[in-house]
C-alpha cells in the first residue's frame, strides 16, 4: 500500500492535559496517550469522535497505580520514559530520561477501515517475538500477517501460522534513533531496548522494514481501533517483564506436564496405548503421559468415546494411572451436525453455536463432516462447554489439547469462517474479522476454566494450536504441524525462542516431526534437543512410520533413553524455571542475550539456546556432523557438561559430537538442583544432589511444592537459596511453606 493512500490525524486542534494522559484532537481522529506505569504508554487512536469501549481479551491488569508524572502541553515524563507529541507534522516521540530516543511513531494513518502507526527504523535495530513466526529469527525485513491459519504444508516462507502475537521486542546496540529528537534538541546516543504490543484482533500486519527505504517500518490493522502499548526497560528482561504484567503470566502446571509424552495420530484402540505405556516402561524409558488423537471419539464427536475400540475409558485410564501414566485427550471445536450428537442437539436448543448473518446456524467441514462451532466470545457458551468436559475429567482425563480452533473450516475460503459470522465479543457483538484471532485463546480458556470448575485445587494442563496475546493465562502452546525436515528441527528452536519473547513460556514443537517419515539421525538430534524444551512430546501423524524411540533401532533407542532420562534428573532445575516463569514472566528456555546483553554476539545466534540461566545447549542441526562450532557467550566461563573441561567465554570453540552427544555446557556460578534417575515425575525423591560450578558468584534455587494442586498459590511451597563461597554451601531457605520438602541434600563439586 503506497503511502499516499493513507490520510493521518491532519491538523491539530487542540491537546488537552489529563493526570496522566494527553487527548490530542485533530480534523480527521482523536489520539490519547495515557502513562500506564514507569516504563509504559498506552496509545489509542480512533477516527470516531469518541473511542469505544475499552476491552481487550489479552489484557490481564486494567488497574495501575497512581504515580507521579510530569504533564506539560506537549509531553509526558517518568523516571523511565519521556513521551513527547509533535503537532506539525505529527509525531510521538519515545524517549528515555537522558535524551536517547527509542522510537518514533512518525503518523497515525488511516485508508478507509484500515489503520496503521508508520515508525522510524534504527539502522541497527533488530525484532524479536511476534509469537511463532516461521522466517528469520531477527524479524527485522521481514513482513507477515497475523491471522490464525491452518496450513499443515507450512514452510519457512509461511507468514500467517497458527498463533497470533501482535507484539515485537526491538533492541539495538548503537545510539538513538538519530542525533535529535522532535523538538530539534540533540540526543545522546546509547544501547537501547523497547516493546511494542499492537492490541488489534483483527488481521494485523508487520512490515518490519521491508520499504524502500529502510528507515521506517508499520504495524497496520485491517478495521478497528489504532491501539498499542510502548515499553521501555534497560534490558530485552525489562520488556518482556513488562508485557507479561500486563498481559499475565502462566499458572504452574501439575508437574506431570515436565515429562516426557508420547502421542500419535492415532492410537488406534485402547489395547495399543496400554501397550505403548507398557513398552515404555518394560525398556524404562522415563515417560508421564499418553495422548488420545481424534480416533478415540465415536465418529469424531466432541465429548465421546468409541464404543468399539475404546469400550471401557475410566478403566483404561485406570491401568494407565497404574503404571504412573496421565492420559490427554484431543478436543476440536467442530460439533458434528447430527441428532446422534448430544452436544449438538443441546448447544442448538440453547443458542450455542454460531449463526449466520440471516440467522440460520453457520455449518462448516471439519473431521466429522458437516459440523457447528461454539462460540467461545459468550461466557455463557464457555460455561457450557466447561459441563461437558467434566464428562472427561470425571472418567480420569488429565488434560486437554485443543486443536483445529483457528478455527479451521475447510470448505470456505482461507480454511475459516466467512468474515462477517457474528460473534457475541462478551456482548459488543462482532464479526468474525475481529473475533477470527481470539477464537483458539477463548477455547482455551474455556477448557482452563473448565478444568478448574471441575477439579478447583488441580493444577489444569491445557495445549492449544491456536492463541492470541494473553494466552499463557489458560494454557501452553505447542507450534502445530511441522514435518520431520532438519529445516523444521532448526526451525523449532527459533519458533521456541520467539515465543519465550512473546510471553508463552510453556512451548515446544512436535519432536521428530508431525508429517513424513522421521529418519534414525534426525531422531535422535531431535530427541536430544527436545529434552531441554520446556514442552516434551514425541508426536507423528496418520500414515507415517512409527516414531516411539525403539522403533529406530537399538543405537537410537538408548541415545533417547540417555537424554529423556537426564531431563528427568535435570527435574528440580526445570521446575524452578517454571516457578519463575509464573513469577516475573522469564523465559524457560532463553536466547543467548536474556542471559547476556552487553555480548553482541548473541543476537545473532538461533541455533543455541539456555535452559534458564545455566545450561548451554547446542543441537547438531544439520545430517551427517559429527562436530559442531559452539559460541560461548562472554561475561562467564564455561564447563563441558560431558567432560568437565573449563572453557573461557567470549569465544567458539569446536566440540565432538558422535550421534550420542549433544553438545551441552554449564554456566561457571551455577548450582544445578538434579535427583537420580526416575521413571516418572510422581517417583518419590529421597534426596536432592546439587552439582556445584565454581565460579565468582555461585548461586542456585530449589523450588518444591506438592506438584499437583493449587496450595502454592495459598502459599505452600518452599524455596532455597544455595550459595557456594570459601569452600563451603549456605543454604537460606527464602520461604518455607511446603512441608513435603527433601530433607537430604548432596554436594557435587565439579572442579
Amino acid at each position: 500500500m503506497s503511502a499516499h493512500s493513507y490520510s493521518g490525524l491532519g491538523s491539530i486542534q487542540s491537546i488537552t492535559r489529563g493526570d496522566r494522559s494527553l487527548d490530542v484532537t485533530g480534523e480527521r481522529g482523536r489520539v490519547r496517550i495515557t502513562v500506564l506505569a514507569e516504563g509504559l504508554v498506552r496509545v489509542r487512536a480512533t477516527q470516531a469522535n469518541e473511542f469505544g469501549p475499552d476491552f481487550s481479551y489479552a489484557i490481564a491488569k486494567t488497574k495501575w497505580p497512581k504515580l507521579p508524572v510530569r504533564v506539560t502541553k506537549n509531553s509526558l515524563a517518568t523516571k523511565k520514559l519521556t513521551v513527547r507529541v509533535a503537532r506539525a507534522p505529527f509525531a510521538i516521540e519515545f524517549a528515555l530520561p537522558d535524551g536517547t530516543v527509542l522510537n518514533r511513531d512518525l503518523g497515525i494513518e488511516w485508508n478507509g477501515a484500515k489503520g496503521r502507526t508508520r515508525r522510524e527504523l534504527a539502522p541497527d535495530e533488530m525484532f524479536f517475538g511476534c509469537g511463532e513466526k516461521s522466517g528469520q529469527f531477527n524479524k527485522r525485513s521481514e513482513q507477515f500477517s497475523n491471522w490464525n491459519t491452518d496450513n499443515p504444508n507450512h514452510t519457512f516462507l509461511n507468514g500467517e501460522l497458527y498463533v497470533s502475537i501482535p507484539f515485537l521486542v526491538s533492541t539495538r546496540r548503537g545510539p538513538g534513533v538519530s542525533p535529535t529528537g522532535v523538538d530539534g534538541k540533540p540526543r545522546a546516543g546509547r544501547p537501547c531496548h523497547y516493546g511494542i504490543f499492537f492490541d488489534n484482533s483483527h488481521r494485523t500486519t508487520f512490515n518490519l522494514g521491508q520499504t524502500e527505504d529502510e528507515k521506517h517500518y508499520w504495524l497496520e490493522a485491517d478495521a478497528g481501533e489504532i491501539d498499542y502499548y510502548f515499553f521501555a526497560g534497560n534490558s530485552v528482561n525489562d520488556i518482556v517483564r513488562g508485557y507479561t504484567e500486563l498481559t499475565g503470566r502462566m499458572s504452574l502446571p501439575p508437574r506431570w506436564a515436565l515429562g516426557y509424552q508420547q502421542c500419535r495420530w492415532s492410537y488406534m484402540t485402547a489395547d495399543e496405548i496400554l501397550t505403548v505405556a507398557k513398552e515404555l516402561r518394560q525398556r524404562e524409558i522415563p515417560a508421564d503421559v499418553m495422548y488420545c488423537d481424534i480416533d478415540y471419539m465415536d465418529g469424531f464427536r466432541v465429548f465421546t468415546w468409541n464404543p468399539a475400540t475404546f469400550p471401557k475409558p475410566a478403566e483404561l485410564i485406570a491401568k494407565l494411572n497404574k503404571l504412573n501414566f496421565q492420559l490427554v485427550t484431543i478436543i476440536d471445536p467442530g460439533v458434528k451436525n447430527d441428532d446422534r450428537s448430544a452436544v449438538c442437539r443441546e448447544g442448538k436448543e440453547q443458542g450455542m453455536f454460531v449463526r449466520k448473518p440471516d440467522g440460520t446456524w453457520f455449518t462448516g467441514n471439519v473431521w466429522p463432516g458437516e459440523c457447528v462451532f461454539p462460540d467461545f466470545t459468550s461466557a455463557r457458551v464457555r460455561q457450557w462447554w466447561a459441563k461437558w468436559q467434566k464428562t472427561l475429567t470425571e472418567t480420569g482425563v488429565a488434560g486437554f489439547w485443543n486443536d483445529m480452533n483457528e478455527p479451521a473450516v475447510w470448505n470456505y475460503p482461507g480454511g475459516t469462517m466467512p468474515n462477517d459470522i457474528p460473534f457475541a465479543y462478551e456482548g459488543q457483538w462482532t464479526t468474525h474479522a475481529r473475533a477470527h484471532n481470539v477464537y483458539g485463546f477463548n477455547m482455551a480458556r474455556a477448557s482452563h476454566e473448565a478444568a478448574r470448575a471441575a477439579a478447583p485445587d488441580v493444577r489444569p494442563f491445557i495445549i492449544t494450536r491456536a492463541a492470541y496475546a494473553g494466552v499463557q493465562r489458560y494454557s501452553m502452546i505447542w507450534t502445530g504441524d511441522n514435518h520431520s525436515t532438519w529445516e523444521d528441527f532448526a526451525l523449532s528452536l527459533r519458533q521456541c525462542l520467539n515465543l519465550s519473547l512473546s510471553g508463552v513460556a510453556f512451548c515446544g514443537p512436535d519432536v521428530g516431526g508431525f508429517t513424513l517419515n522421521c529418519h534414525a539421525e534426525l531422531f535422535a538430534r531431535w530427541v536430544q534437543t527436545g529434552a531441554f524444551f520446556p514442552f516434551f512430546r514425541n508426536h507423528t501423524a496418520a500414515g507415517t512410520r512409527r516414531q516411539e524411540p525403539w522403533t529406530f533401532g537399538p543405537e537410537v533407542e538408548a541415545i533417547a533413553k540417555k537424554y529423556i532420562t537426564l531431563r528427568y534428573t535435570l527435574l528440580p532445575y526445570l521446575y524452578n524455571l517454571f516457578h519463575e516463569a509464573t513469577r516475573d514472566g522469564a523465559p524457560i528456555m532463553r536466547t543467548l542475550f536474556w542471559e547476556f546483553p552487553d555480548d553482541p554476539h548473541g543476537y545473532g545466534i538461533d541455533d543455541q539456546f539456555l535452559l534458564g540461566p545455566g545450561l548451554l545447549v547446542a543441537p547438531v542441526l544439520q545430517p551427517g556432523k559429527r562436530q559442531r562450532t559452539v559460541y560461548l557467550p562472554a561475561g562467564a566461563e564455561w564447563y563441558d557438561f560431558w567432560t568437565k573441561a573449563k572453557h573461557a567465554g567470549g569465544q567458539h570453540v569446536t566440540v565432538d559430537a558422535p550421534l550420542d552427544k549433544l553438545p551441552l555446557f554449564v554456566r561457571a556460578g551455577t548450582i544445578v538442583p538434579m535427583t537420580k534417575a526416575v521413571q516418572h515425575t510422581g517417583a518419590k525423591v529421597a534426596e536432592i544432589i546439587l552439582a556445584v560450578y565454581p565460579g565468582p558468584k555461585t548461586t542456585g534455587f530449589l523450588y518444591e511444592d506438592d506438584g499437583a494442586s493449587n496450595a502454592y498459590e495459598r502459599g505452600e511451597y518452599s524455596l532455597t537459596q544455595f550459595e557456594w563461597k570459601n569452600g563451603a554451601l549456605r543454604a537460606t531457605m527464602k520461604r518455607a511453606g511446603y512441608a513435603g520438602a527433601v530433607k537430604k541434600h548432596r554436594l557435587e563439586l565439579i572442579a
